[in-house]
């Protein structure tokens, strides 16, 4: 078997960084929204972003590629998407294969790096909750991710959308309802911010 080309290595290393940012994702992650394997689902989600980006190689279709992202976010890990960050994902992963197929490898560093802060601002709020609060609902969470908040702007230094938008949809995401049959049951929201 032949050995990846290293451009191929990079891109997969920046849709992983990126995925582990998208705090949509991270939250759903976390939040074991996607049941006890939805870690294992989130890598499933990155490699069947890279197989599409290597079927497709530069004629991606942006629409489609947001459908995908909408559908798998939607199928896998039950959330509807209200803030947009599909948008601003596929934007990314549209420059990121891009860059790298130039061997350009800075956005990969730059989506490491963001990756890395989240990771931080979660370890730092975890430990502060341990210490303020011994009941902390984030005693089963023990990922190296980080969790909304501090870090989940530093994405948006890149394409500078999604900060503003994506705020306010992850204080109002309530746990999906599932009824017997496994359908969504839609909630009616009664106020707006």
């Amino acid at each position: 078997m032949a050995t990846p080309h290293p451009n191929q290595v990079a891109f997969r290393e920046g849709v992983t960084y990126l995925f582990h940012s998208w705090m949509a994702l991270k939250l759903a992650v976390d939040g074991e929204w996607g049941g006890q394997d939805s870690v294992e689902k989130r890598d499933w989600f990155i490699d069947t972003i890279v197989d599409y980006f290597g079927q497709h190689g530069k004629n991606v279709d942006t629409f489609d590629l947001e459908d995908i992202l909408l559908q798998i976010m939607n199928d896998e890990f039950s959330i509807l998407l209200e803030d947009q960050s599909e948008q601003h994902i596929a934007k990314i992963l549209e420059r990121l294969f891009l860059e790298c197929t130039h061997g350009k490898y800075d956005l990969v560093q730059t989506l490491k790096q963001d990756s890395q802060k989240v990771s931080g601002a979660f370890k730092e709020s975890k430990s502060q909750k341990a210490g303020d609060d011994d009941d902390s609902s984030d005693d089963d969470e023990d990922d190296d991710e980080g969790e909304g908040g501090e870090g989940s702007g530093d994405m948006d230094v890149e394409m500078g959308e999604s900060s503003s938008s994506s705020a306010p949809a992850r204080r109002e995401k309530p746990e999906p309802i599932i009824d017997d049959d496994g359908f969504e049951t839609v909630v009616k929201k009664g106020r707006r911010r």
